[in-house]
């Protein structure tokens, strides 16, 4: 009996150390990075010619710390993705946003630029050239009705002068034509007078 206590003794010593060596090698895999994993059940595998023999406990445990490392990297990829997902949805609702901006901006610029005249949108650029060029035809129309009224104003002083000359030449002829008309009238008188007697 003693020696089968002895034998479970040594027994589960053995499988105490072999768990305790486990826990301590899953302890190091936790620590290290995916290729310092490989690294290290290269190194610590045992050489057969030349090839590697590895221990199918090491090789669960690399396959175990892979898949996990994948797992890892898969979440953090479809977390990435989702944040990737939400950065392009925000800036396509921040570019809609800046079209909408944009052309409420050209719209308030074409307004502030622009001007109603005569019930259609023009430019203030077109305006103010309507507005000068209509300010340039009005002179040009004051002065030449200033110049007719000039031209005018003389032809009529000169028209009234000529008629002043003429009422005075007719006048004057006038008052020779009475004089000779009262001489005549009076020589017809003297005329009649002689012949009378």
């Amino acid at each position: 009996m003693k020696s089968i206590v002895l034998f479970t003794a040594v027994l589960l010593s053995l499988v105490s150390v072999n768990m305790f060596a486990q826990g301590d090698l899953t302890a190091r895999f936790d620590s290290l990075s995916l290729n310092a994993q490989y690294d290290y059940v290269i190194n610590k595998s045992e050489t057969f010619e030349r090839y590697k023999v590895i221990k199918i406990s090491t090789v669960n445990l690399l396959k175990k710390s892979s898949l996990d490392s994948i797992a890892i990297y898969k979440d953090e990829l479809k977390v990435r993705n989702n944040e990737i997902t939400g950065l392009n949805k925000t800036v396509l609702e921040k570019d809609q946003k800046i079209s909408e901006l944009s052309a409420k901006l050209t719209a308030v610029t074409n307004t502030k630029d622009s001007m109603t005249f005569l019930g259609a949108e023009i430019s203030k650029g077109a305006y103010n050239s309507i507005v000068w060029g209509i300010i340039f035809v009005l002179l040009i129309l004051v002065l030449v009705l200033f110049l007719m009224f000039k031209r005018s104003h003389s032809i009529t002083s000169e028209t009234k002068k000529r008629l002043n000359e003429v009422e005075e030449e007719y006048e004057n002829h006038r008052k020779s034509a009475l004089k000779r008309e009262q001489k005549l009238a009076r020589e017809l008188m003297d005329e009649k007078l002689k012949h009378k007697f």
